[in-house]
C-alpha cells in the first residue's frame, strides 16, 4: 500500500504539471516550401516551480524528413525557451493543409504533452525537360529520331504544351498532364530531304510550358549532323542577285475594264568577298499608278556604296535635312565622300511630285567626331517654275551627354528676292532605368522656303516606371499644319492631343491601361469632312493566352463637333482576337460606335473584318483580308476592303504572285475599284568573279568476305560522307591541301577491317582525286609459350613479343606462365619476333622467329619454345708431383 502511495505521489504532479505545460508553434501560419529545409520554431513554457528535463519528439507525415537530431531541453522553473526542428517538405508534397504531431516526454519516458499542429504547404510549379538521346548524324533522307524527358517536379497537376522547332513533330499526346513528380518520355522526330546538297546541322529543340503567368517556359535542344546522300559541288562563283519579274495589272470600275503589263529587273548585292562594295540597280516600267492606286509607278536607277564612297543615279527620295527638303522623290544624282573625319556630298534632283519645284541642288560637308557626336554644314538651292530661286544654308548636328541624354538640333535661314525666312528644330531624348523622356520642338516662320513653311510642331513622350509592373506615360503632340509634300500622296489629318495613361502589368502576359486626355482632328482637304475636339477617356485591356492573343478597348468622350457646331457624345468598343502558330495566323476584329464627329450627330457604325495568314505545304502561300469598311479619318490613303494573295513558289528562283483587291482609293468615299495582278518573277545569279577552287574526293570501299560497306563514315578533316549500299562514297567542295581519311569504326562489323593503313594520308588537287579499297575480315594471332621448367620460381617474368608487316608493329610485353595475342590483324604475310626482355640466363628461347600468312578471319596459333639449358661445371687445377723421401736415420 505504501509503495502504491508513494508512486502516486511521484506520479501526480507531473500529471498536473503536463495538463499545463505551454507550447506555442511560434511560425504556424506560415507556408512551407516543399523541396527546402525549415525551421519549425516551438516555444515551450514550463509554469511550476521545479525544474523539469524534458524530451520533445515531432511525428511527421509520410515521405516529409527531420534534417537535425531531436535534442534535450532543460527547463528551469517557469522558464521559456525556444526549441527548433528542422524539417524538409518533399518537392512534390501536395500544397494545402499537413499535420504534425508533437509529443514531449520526461526523463522517465512520461508523456507531458501531446498536441497536432496545423500546417500549410505552399504551391511549387517547376517543371524540368532534359535530352534522352539523339542521334549524332544521320544520311539525308533519313528521319531524325529524339527523346526527351519532362518531369513535374512541383507539388500541382500541370498541362504541359510542347512547342517543337521548326519542321519537328511530336509522337503523343500535345499537351502532357503529369501528376506531381510524375515524369514522361517525349518522341520526336524530324524528317531530312534527300535532294539536301550541302552538310547541315538540324536543330531539335523542344519548349515545355504551362498556363501560369509564374511559371518559366523551360528548353532543351540537341544538333544532329546530316550528311548529303547526293552532294553538290559548291559554287565557286561570286554571285549578284538579280530579281526579272512580269506583271499583268487588271482593273474593274464603274463597268469600265482596262489593263496592262508592267516589266521589272532589280539586282541589289556585293561585289566582292569582303562585302564591302555594294552595287544596286531597278527598272520598272512603263507607268501603272494611273491604273490602280495600288501599282508601282515607273522608276529607274542604279547607285553604288562602298565604306567611304556613295553614288546614286537616277529616281529616289532626296533628303537634304530636316527642315530644307525633308523627303522629295525625284530624278537626278547623289554624290557622298568620307575622309576619316569628314564627309562631303551633295544632290540633283528634279522632283516628279511636286511641280511648284522645278529642280534642287545641294551641298554639304559634315564632320563626324565620333559614332554621338558630328556638325553639318549645307546649302540648298530651290528652282521654281516661276523663275524664283530659293536659297537656304542649314547648320545641323547631334551630341550624346554621359551616355544618357542625346540631343539633335538644326538651324537653318531661307532667302529669295522678295523674303527671308528662318527655321529652328530641336530634339532631345533621355534614357534611364526607369524614366525615357524624348522632346521635339519645330518652328518655321511665315516666309521661311524649306520644307515647312509658317508651322510649330510638338512632340512630347514621357514613361516612368514607378513599380515593375506600374508604368505612368504622358505624351503630347501638334502636328505641322504647312509643309510641302509631295502630290502623290495624301495628307493625314491635322492632330493636336494631350493624353496621359497608367500600365499595370498583372501577368507578364497580360496588362490594363487607363488613358485620358484631350484631341483634335481637322481635316486638311478643302472640303473637310470632320473637323472636331474630345475629351475622352480609354480603358485597354491586352492578354496573350498561349498562343492566342486578345485585346478589348472602351473609348468613351465628349466631342465638339465645328463641322456642324454641336456637342455630343462619342463612344467606342473594340475587340481583337489572334491566334499565331508558325507561319500561320489567324486575327478578328471588331469595332462599335456611336460618334458625333461627322455630319451626322449619333452617327452609328460597325466596323468588323479579320485577317488569315497561312502557309500551304512549303510552295503555298495564302493571305486573305476583310474589312467592311473604315472610319472617315482615314480616307486620305487607299484602304483595302477585301484583298486575297496567293504566292505559289515554282521551285527556289520562280514563283507567282495572285493579288486581287477591292479597295477605295484615296479621297474616295463611295467609288469602290476591283483590281488584280499576276505577276511571275525569276531570281537570277549572275557570276561576276571566281572565289574559290575546289576538289571532289571519292572512290568505292569493296566487300570482302561478305564485309558489310553500306553506312559506312568517313572523314577527310572537317568534311564527313557516308557510303551507300554499293560501298560508293564522296566527298564534294574540298579545299585542296592534305588531309587523313579516317572511318568511324563504330560503322563497321564487329570484325571488319579495311585493307589498307587507316587513317590514309591524302592530298586533294582541284578536280577529281580517287581512291579505293575494301573491307575485310579482321585475324587474330593467340600464342602460348611453351616452358620446360615446371618449378619456375620467378613466374613474374616476360619476354617481348613482336609482330610486324609492311608498315605495321605491334610489340607486347608477356609473361613466360601465360598465352598471349594479337587481334584485328589485316590479313596477309606478318613476321613474330621473340625478345628476351631481360629473361633470367638460365633460360633458352627456342622459336624467337615465326613467319606467318594471316587467312581473313582466321584465329592463327602459335606456339614459343623456352628450355631451361644444363651447364656443366668444370674443375681446373695444376698437376700434381708424387714422390717419396728416403731417412738418412734408417739407413
Amino acid at each position: 500500500m505504501n509503495k502504491i502511495i508513494n508512486i502516486l505521489l511521484f506520479i501526480i504532479p507531473y500529471f498536473f504539471q503536463a495538463q499545463n505545460l505551454a507550447v506555442n508553434l511560434v511560425n504556424q501560419n506560415e507556408f512551407l516550401t516543399p523541396g527546402k529545409v525549415q525551421t519549425l520554431v516551438f516555444k515551450i513554457t514550463n509554469p511550476f516551480s521545479k525544474d523539469i528535463l524534458v524530451t520533445p519528439k515531432v511525428t511527421l507525415p509520410k515521405g516529409w524528413i527531420l534534417a537535425a537530431a531531436p535534442y534535450d531541453l532543460d527547463l528551469a522553473a517557469n522558464e521559456t525557451k525556444i526549441y527548433l526542428a528542422a524539417i524538409q517538405v518533399p518537392i512534390n508534397s501536395s500544397k494545402g493543409k499537413d499535420s504534425i504531431h508533437l509529443i514531449i516526454n520526461d526523463k522517465t519516458n512520461t508523456i507531458l504533452y501531446s498536441q497536432d499542429f496545423a500546417l500549410m504547404v505552399s504551391q511549387v510549379q517547376r517543371i524540368t525537360l532534359d535530352v534522352i538521346s539523339t542521334p549524332s548524324y544521320v544520311k539525308a533522307g533519313d528521319t531524325i529520331h529524339s527523346f526527351f524527358i519532362l518531369k513535374n517536379e512541383g507539388n500541382v497537376e500541370e498541362n504541359i504544351f510542347i512547342e517543337t522547332s521548326a519542321a519537328t513533330f511530336v509522337k503523343g499526346d500535345n499537351p502532357i498532364l503529369l501528376l506531381p513528380g510524375m515524369a514522361a518520355t517525349i518522341n520526336v522526330y524530324q524528317s531530312t530531304d534527300l535532294e539536301q546538297p550541302k552538310p547541315s546541322q538540324n536543330l531539335i529543340k523542344l519548349t515545355a510550358s504551362v498556363k501560369s503567368d509564374t511559371t518559366q517556359s523551360v528548353f532543351a535542344s540537341q544538333i544532329t549532323n546530316v550528311i548529303p546522300a547526293f552532294p553538290v559541288n559548291e559554287d565557286v562563283w561570286l554571285r549578284f542577285p538579280i530579281r526579272a519579274a512580269a506583271t499583268y495589272i487588271g482593273r474593274q470600275q464603274r463597268n469600265d475594264y482596262e489593263s496592262g503589263f508592267q516589266g521589272e529587273i532589280y539586282g541589289s548585292g556585293a561585289l566582292n568577298e569582303e562585302n564591302t562594295k555594294f552595287l544596286e540597280f531597278r527598272a520598272i516600267g512603263p507607268d501603272r499608278f494611273g491604273l490602280t492606286a495600288f501599282s508601282q509607278y515607273e522608276e529607274y536607277f542604279i547607285n553604288y556604296k562602298s565604306n567611304n564612297f556613295y553614288a546614286h543615279l537616277g529616281d529616289k527620295i532626296f533628303y537634304s535635312s530636316f527642315l530644307t527638303e525633308f523627303s522629295r522623290y525625284g530624278r537626278g544624282v547623289e554624290l557622298r565622300q568620307k575622309y576619316k573625319k569628314l564627309e562631303v556630298g551633295g544632290f540633283y534632283n528634279k522632283p516628279r511630285f511636286f511641280k511648284d519645284i522645278k529642280e534642287e541642288i545641294n551641298v554639304y560637308a559634315k564632320v563626324n567626331f565620333n559614332a554621338k557626336n558630328n556638325i553639318r554644314y549645307g546649302y540648298l538651292l530651290k528652282r521654281k517654275d516661276s523663275h524664283q530661286e530659293d536659297h537656304l544654308h542649314y547648320v545641323s548636328g547631334e551630341t550624346n551627354v554621359f551616355d544618357k541624354i542625346g540631343i539633335q538640333g538644326e538651324y537653318a535661314v531661307s532667302n529669295n528676292e522678295k523674303t527671308q525666312g528662318t527655321a529652328w528644330q530641336l530634339q532631345a531624348q533621355t534614357y534611364f532605368n526607369d524614366l525615357n523622356v524624348n522632346v521635339s520642338y519645330i518652328y518655321a516662320s511665315p516666309h521661311f522656303s524649306g520644307y515647312y513653311t509658317d508651322t510649330q510642331f510638338f512632340t512630347s513622350n514621357v514613361n516612368y516606371r514607378i513599380l515593375p509592373k506600374l508604368n505612368l506615360s504622358a505624351n503630347y503632340q501638334k502636328d505641322a499644319r504647312n509643309f510641302q509634300r509631295d502630290t502623290l500622296y495624301g495628307a493625314a489629318p491635322f492632330r493636336e492631343a494631350f493624353q496621359i495613361g497608367m500600365r499595370y502589368n498583372y501577368l507578364k502576359s497580360g496588362a490594363v491601361s487607363l488613358f485620358s486626355g484631350t484631341q483634335e482632328y481637322e481635316d486638311r482637304m478643302e472640303r473637310k469632312q470632320f473637323f472636331y475636339k474630345e475629351r475622352f477617356n480609354r480603358i485597354e485591356l491586352t492578354q496573350d493566352i498561349y498562343r492566342f492573343s486578345v485585346n478589348f478597348q472602351m473609348f468613351f468622350a465628349e466631342t465638339t463637333n465645328f463641322l456642324i457646331n454641336s456637342t455630343g457624345k462619342t463612344s467606342i468598343q473594340t475587340a481583337n482576337v489572334s491566334y499565331n502558330y508558325k507561319r500561320n495566323s489567324i486575327s478578328l476584329y471588331g469595332s462599335y460606335s456611336t460618334v458625333s464627329r461627322y455630319a451626322a450627330k449619333d452617327e452609328k457604325l460597325f466596323l468588323y473584318g479579320g485577317r488569315i495568314n497561312a502557309a500551304i505545304y512549303d510552295r503555298w502561300y495564302l493571305s486573305l483580308f476583310y474589312q467592311n469598311t473604315y472610319y472617315l479619318e482615314e480616307y486620305y490613303r487607299d484602304r483595302n476592303l477585301l484583298e486575297l494573295a496567293l504566292n505559289y513558289r515554282i521551285s527556289p528562283r520562280q514563283q507567282i504572285n495572285m493579288l486581287s483587291r477591292y479597295a477605295l482609293a484615296q479621297k474616295q468615299l463611295e467609288n469602290k475599284d476591283f483590281s488584280f495582278s499576276v505577276r511571275y518573277a525569276l531570281d537570277i545569279y549572275a557570276p561576276i568573279k571566281k572565289v574559290k577552287e575546289y576538289g571532289f574526293f571519292e572512290g568505292n570501299i569493296t566487300a570482302l568476305e561478305n564485309a558489310q560497306v553500306q553506312g559506312v563514315k568517313l572523314h577527310l578533316g572537317p568534311y564527313s560522307a557516308i557510303t551507300d549500299e554499293r560501298g560508293h562514297f564522296l566527298f564534294k567542295n574540298v579545299k585542296p591541301d592534305t588531309y587523313f581519311l579516317e572511318v568511324e569504326q563504330g560503322t563497321l562489323g564487329v570484325k571488319d577491317i579495311t585493307d589498307i593503313d587507316i587513317p590514309a594520308k591524302v592530298t586533294i588537287a582541284e578536280g577529281g582525286n580517287y581512291l579505293d579499297f575494301g573491307i575485310i575480315k579482321a585475324s587474330n594471332i593467340k600464342g602460348i609459350i611453351m616452358l620446360d621448367d615446371k618449378d619456375i620460381a620467378d613466374k613474374e617474368q616476360s619476354v617481348i613479343v613482336e609482330i610486324t608487316s609492311d608498315n605495321q608493329v605491334f610489340r607486347k610485353i608477356c609473361k613466360i606462365t601465360k598465352p598471349f595475342d594479337f587481334t584485328y590483324l589485316r590479313p596477309g604475310d606478318w613476321k613474330l619476333k621473340v625478345y628476351r626482355n631481360a629473361l633470367d640466363s638460365k633460360y633458352k628461347i627456342l622459336t624467337d622467329d615465326i613467319n606467318l600468312t594471316l587467312n581473313p578471319n582466321e584465329d592463327k596459333q602459335v606456339q614459343i619454345k623456352i628450355n631451361k639449358t644444363e651447364k656443366e661445371i668444370k674443375y681446373l687445377q695444376k698437376p700434381m708431383r708424387v714422390g717419396f723421401n728416403t731417412s738418412k736415420d734408417k739407413k
